[in-house]
């Protein structure tokens, strides 16, 4: 676990500090002073859940480090999330020698929220997680991690941007795309009804029992209905279609060779959605070496639910073929190819934008995932005599 927080303290330095462009600043200690002593408290609603959802992962696993010790105190803990407003606070100050960043004191509460958020979520998980105390306990909590936190992901997903409201306006907003001028994507439904079953499948996991159908299908319509009291989500048709294929095949998703066929089908549906709507072009476009170029620029809203998106489907796919007895880094591996090979493509598709940043992705969800498994079964194995 140690090894997974300082991993997302690497991350959160790369996306804080991209495009790494530092310039020499004669009047940084100006700034600086001023960044404390006459702080710009105002951030939009996209910068704001961003900088949250940003430091979140950090507080998640600071908490859950020390789960199923014996001996808990609350020091390490607290020491761990000092080390995470340092970080955060150090990030700005680094922001003064890049011409592209704006550092601000607001992103650093935003930050520290974050990390708060992160550390209830992970008492809660805690307080969730299996009865009875010691290692059974804490080896069941390990095993149901990686299912859970990506089950979280497709609920962020789901109700992105996180704030809830009981307007009626927004509530009419939510169905216009179904009720005025409903447009159906084909390809994006399939693929949105395999993330629902992998979202299924992912309960069982989480859950260590079997859950009946309907109980799964009304959990289900319950997290779509939920998108009308979310401000600016919306439920279009593809979304509907998409849930109904899923709660279609509810019924066969406990036969044998259901698990296989669902990570086929993910995995051939990576490839359709990479690769629609196949106009291919003979002249070559730019292939982009420096991971997550894409995702760092343009509106940060758009590009977070990009990533949550794409993180959840990755990684359903890596621990569902760890679930059918692959190991996890070697599922990621397979998951990564099948990624380069469509960015490779798409250097002849008008309209994507080739990189490595899917791919790498694919790596790090599977060493994390590879880590949590390799703690669980590692707990959970007899002590030798």
């Amino acid at each position: 676990m140690r090894a997974i927080l300082l991993l997302i303290a690497v991350l959160i330095c790369y996306g804080s500090l991209y495009p790494f462009n530092f310039t020499a600043n004669g009047h940084w200690l100006r700034q600086g002073l001023t960044l404390f002593t006459q702080p710009d408290l105002h951030m939009g609603r996209g910068d704001m859940v961003g900088n949250v959802l940003l430091f979140a992962p950090y507080g998640l696993v600071a908490a859950l480090i020390n789960t199923g010790s014996a001996r808990r105190t609350t020091a390490p803990l607290v020491l761990r999330l000092g080390l995470g407003l340092l970080l955060a606070l150090a990030l700005q100050l680094a922001q003064l020698w890049l011409p592209s960043r704006v550092p601000a004191l607001n992103d650093v509460i935003a930050n520290t929220a974050g990390i708060l958020l992160g550390v209830a979520a992970g008492w809660l998980a805690r307080g969730l997680g299996p009865a009875g105390a010691g290692q059974a306990a804490s080896v069941a909590l390990q095993r149901a991690l990686a299912p859970a936190v990506l089950m979280l992901l497709w609920l962020g997903y789901q109700w992105f941007p996180l704030v809830p409201t009981l307007d009626l306006q927004n509530m009419i907003n939510a169905v216009k795309p179904l009720v005025r001028a409903p447009q159906l994507d084909g390809v994006r439904a399939l693929h949105t009804a395999l993330a629902w079953l992998a979202f299924f499948r992912l309960w069982q996991l989480t859950t260590a029992r079997h859950t009946p159908p309907l109980a799964l299908a009304a959990a289900a319509l319950c997290i779509l209905g939920a998108k009308l009291v979310i401000v600016g989500a919306s439920i279009s048709l593809t979304n509907l279609l998409g849930l109904g294929l899923a709660l279609a095949c509810l019924p066969w998703s406990q036969h044998r060779a259901a698990l296989p066929v669902l990570i086929m089908a993910m995995l051939a549906s990576l490839l359709a959605s990479g690769l629609a709507p196949f106009n291919w072009s003979s002249v070559p476009q730019a292939f982009h070496w420096i991971p997550f170029t894409g995702m760092l620029e343009g509106s940060m809203g758009v590009n977070l639910l990009n990533l949550v998106e794409k993180s959840y489907f990755y990684g359903a796919v890596t621990v569902l073929m760890a679930a059918s007895g692959a190991r996890p880094l070697a599922a990621a591996m397979a998951v990564a190819i099948c990624l380069a090979a469509i960015e490779a493509a798409q250097v002849f598709l008008p309209g994507r934008v080739a990189e490595t940043t899917d791919p790498l992705l694919a790596l790090i969800l599977g060493y994390v995932i590879g880590l949590l498994s390799a703690r669980g079964k590692s707990a959970g194995a007899p002590a030798r005599k």
